[in-house]
């Protein structure tokens, strides 16, 4: 079990939305937010808010944490190409970001998302950050103890809530999710449960969202500017949303939802969050894009690529070693068993055969083979014992005649190494069937052409005598 930790750090304040980890997902655990101090330097700042969360434990290098950069650090950029191999995306989109952005690809770290495909062209989104800048923000959440996993963009963490069922909107509708507040607003437009537009917003400064919880002229102003912004970014993507969903600090401005819905003439209300408040829904939006971070914008790669704390590394080998060490004691203990086992089935084998040897021959012998060998020999009293019985040739002949030239046996003679056997056919024709096939039978020594003579009653029949060798019982002839 671990946990998954979206942090949204603003200008004022810090929000984090945990998610406990497991084998079959995530399970969100607890929203909680904090005031920053007005003095202090922002790491100090920052410092001072993530104790006022009080955690338990606090934010560690074993929590999967994901932030978003501010909207003044980051650029964004909606790239529509007219194709859909995404192998070809891949190729081209190195020289559209150089030709996008007035800087060189060295100077920036850039990463893309796909936000969808359709008639045969691919729309990404892509985010540009300075190395410089991302390297001193990456610096001030180091020096406040977190590690983020993920730096991307607040839409696409925002987006995250569609992909992950949170925006409850009916399949086939789409709906406008406006995260907005002091210095910052970010919007997702989210059709079929998919993002097809996320973009940052202008905003206005604290003192104005400050001024348009009591002012209604102050809070006009704020939500023309977001309206304005809003109609120009829809119509660009040619949707027509069926409802707007608000988060952040407008959420909670009395009269904002009624203002922006009449200006964008859409029925609008307050995110519903699992847990928490409205303001808290990009910090929950960050936890689901750290749950699943392959294949959407995230800065930390190359130089600026996430390593997990030694300290963890050092704790999972040795709980990989504690694991393996058990394993093989386990499998020591079950070898030594084995052997044990092995060891005194091979004593009673000795027992046995020494035991059967001084019995028959008058010594002890354990080696099997060396027992095979004398007991086989023509002096010990054990060689005149058939290795088969008469019944057992007799078995052994009666299998080797041919179906359909089966003779009727009047006379059958079987010993351990000879065979006479005396038969009626109904002609002359069955008679070579029957030595054929006898002779496909290796125990069968030479078979002579049997005699043969007409019977002397009215069936007119054949009476024939086989006799032949049987050669492998291993016996003097004679035989039992």
């Amino acid at each position: 079990m671990h946990r998954i930790v979206g942090l949204d750090w603003s200008q004022h304040e810090v929000r984090v939305a945990l998610l406990q980890g497991g084998f079959r997902g995530a399970e969100l655990q607890e929203v909680r937010e904090a005031t920053l101090p007005d003095e202090g330097t922002p790491v100090e700042r920052l410092k001072a808010g993530l104790a006022a969360l009080e955690l338990v434990p606090p934010l560690g290098p074993d929590d999967a944490v994901a932030v978003a950069l501010p909207g003044a650090m980051v650029a964004a950029h909606l790239l529509s190409l007219p194709f859909a191999d995404q192998r070809r995306v891949d190729q081209v989109l190195p020289a559209e970001v150089e030709g996008t952005i007035p800087f060189d690809l060295d100077d920036v770290v850039w990463d893309h998302s796909v936000l969808g495909v359709a008639n045969g062209r691919t729309e990404v989104l892509v985010g540009v950050v300075q190395r410089t800048v991302l390297r001193e923000h990456l610096a001030a959440l180091t020096a406040a103890g977190i590690d983020p996993r993920v730096v991307t963009l607040a839409p696409l963490a925002l987006a995250a809530l569609a992909e992950k069922g949170s925006l409850t909107a009916p399949e086939g509708l789409s709906a406008v999710l406006l995260d907005a507040g002091p210095d910052r607003a970010d919007v997702v437009l989210v059709s079929d449960g998919k993002p097809a537009l996320a973009r940052a917003l202008a905003s206005a400064n604290g003192e104005a969202w400050e001024a348009a919880r009591h002012d209604e002229a102050a809070l006009t102003r704020i939500t023309a500017l977001l309206a304005r912004d809003l109609k120009i970014s829809l119509r660009a993507r040619n949707v027509s949303p069926q409802k707007l969903l608000l988060s952040g600090t407008i959420a909670e401005l009395p009269g904002a939802a009624e203002k922006l819905g009449a200006d964008l003439q859409l029925p609008a209300e307050a995110f519903a969050m699992p847990a928490g408040g409205p303001s808290a829904a990009l910090a929950l939006g960050l936890a689901l894009r750290a749950q699943t971070p392959r294949g959407k914008v995230n800065f930390r790669k190359g130089e600026f690529a996430f390593t997990r704390d030694l300290s963890q590394v050092r704790g999972q080998i040795t709980r990989f070693a504690i694991g393996v060490a058990a394993l093989l004691v386990l499998a020591l203990v079950s070898g030594i068993a084995h052997l044990s086992s092995l060891h005194s089935q091979a004593a009673a084998y000795d027992d046995a055969v020494c035991a059967a040897t001084k019995r028959i021959l008058g010594t002890c012998t354990t080696d099997y083979r060396q027992a095979i060998g004398q007991l086989s020999g023509g002096k010990s009293r054990a060689a005149g014992i058939p290795r088969v019985s008469a019944a057992d040739v007799f078995a052994e002949m009666t299998s080797h005649l041919p179906p359909d030239a089966l003779p009727l046996l009047e006379d059958v003679e079987t010993t351990t190494t000879a065979v006479r056997m005396k038969g009626n056919v109904s002609g002359y024709d069955k008679v070579d069937p029957i030595t054929s096939s006898l002779k496909k039978d290796k125990c069968f020594g030479e078979i002579k052409p049997p005699r043969s003579e007409k019977t002397r009653d009215a069936s007119g029949g054949i009476s024939s005598v086989w006799e032949f060798p049987y050669i492998c019982s291993g016996e003097t002839p004679g035989g039992a």
